[in-house]
């Protein structure tokens, strides 16, 4: 048997037995641990562990030939690290699954070596997950850019345009009274149109979040719509130096507070809306609170059917590596959370 210390056991006891990945520790042709993972999974499809490890010392022998499968001499040269194929017969579910055992040296003089059984179909699994979070990724930074693309254009296109359109009107005042009249109802109308192109320009990508960063663009989109409502807008930062935000996490925490902000002031009758954003030793969280009379959870799907909504944030924080969860009761408000992992600045 593996000689152990005290301090193995208890290693063994906390971290090797209840280890997502089920393996087998295995000395010469016998298996010594198993952990709780590779016992659950060899119960319930009924697989044979001295087949298992008789695949795994002939891939054994095949990798190193020249030493004439001498075995004691095959575990001590062996790479510390190969894989062999197994099918599996799942007789409950009458299908065969696919499975690698993954081997690695662990002590050449004892002959000890673990074998770690895989199944090929989740792996597969994660890497279409990994996949699909990438392409999110890459069409949001896509969004994004065209977002920033067409805010440039209003602000610097049309709505000098419609400036300009302004500055020209006023040129041709003639001071007939009724003409002038007129003149000056068009540009009124004008000044409006060019209030909205500029508040558009803002809405469809901040220059503030480019230029200043989370934090500054957070307070300024509170500062435009505060003067639109009687909800009580209020912003709790306790996140500290933000700079080292990836840009993606920066500009997905920004159109989540925005979503978050404008459904509530739409639709949930709220008094107040408090906005929290806090790093913590290892992840920085965001907290969007309202009290107004919330909803019926997983029966709304989004909250008015256009910009994110409840699944397209969902989507965007999960390809981010990010925790995403709404809480919503009935007359007890809503609280919309997010959460990604950041070595950042801990505020106390």
């Amino acid at each position: 048997m593996i000689p152990m210390k005290n301090s193995d056991t208890l290693w063994i006891q906390k971290n090797f037995l209840d280890s997502p990945d089920a393996t087998l520790i295995v000395q010469d042709t016998q298996v010594v641990i198993v952990n709780n993972a590779a016992q659950q999974l060899i119960n319930g499809l009924n697989i044979d562990v001295n087949y298992l490890i008789q695949l795994v010392q002939t891939d054994m022998a095949e990798n190193q030939s020249a030493t004439n499968n001498c075995f004691n001499c095959v575990v001590k040269e062996t790479m510390h690290h190969n894989s062999v194929p197994i099918d599996v017969m799942d007789k409950n579910q009458l299908q065969k699954l696919t499975f690698t055992l993954d081997y690695y040296l662990i002590d050449s003089e004892n002959d000890v070596y673990s074998v770690v059984i895989r199944n090929n179909a989740t792996v597969d699994r994660l890497k279409k997950m990994e996949d699909n979070h990438d392409i999110v990724r890459k069409i949001n930074r896509t969004q994004e850019n065209e977002r920033k693309r067409i805010s440039e254009d209003l602000h610097d296109s049309v709505a000098q345009s419609v400036y300009s359109s302004i500055m020209t009107l006023n040129r041709m005042k003639t001071g007939d009274e009724e003409k002038d009249k007129m003149i000056a109802q068009v540009q009124e109308q004008l000044r409006g149109t060019l209030s909205d192109i500029k508040s558009l320009a803002v809405d469809v990508r901040p220059a503030v979040l480019d230029n200043f960063g989370l934090i500054p663009a957070i307070h300024a989109l509170i500062k435009r719509m505060q003067p639109s409502t009687d909800i009580e807008l209020d912003f709790i930062d306790r996140s500290g130096d933000t700079s080292e935000l990836s840009g993606d996490i920066q500009t997905t925490l920004y159109r989540i507070v925005q979503e978050a902000m404008t459904n509530a002031i739409k639709h949930s009758k709220a008094s107040s809306i408090v906005i929290m954003l806090v790093s913590h030793k290892n992840k920085i969280s965001l907290e969007v609170i309202d009290d107004g009379v919330g909803f019926k959870m997983y029966t709304q799907k989004s909250y008015n059917g256009s910009s994110l909504g409840m699944i397209n944030m969902n989507e965007r924080v999960k390809s981010l590596n990010g925790y995403f969860l709404v809480d919503s009761k009935i007359n007890e408000g809503t609280t919309i959370s997010a959460e990604f992992p950041y070595e950042g600045t801990k505020v106390e």
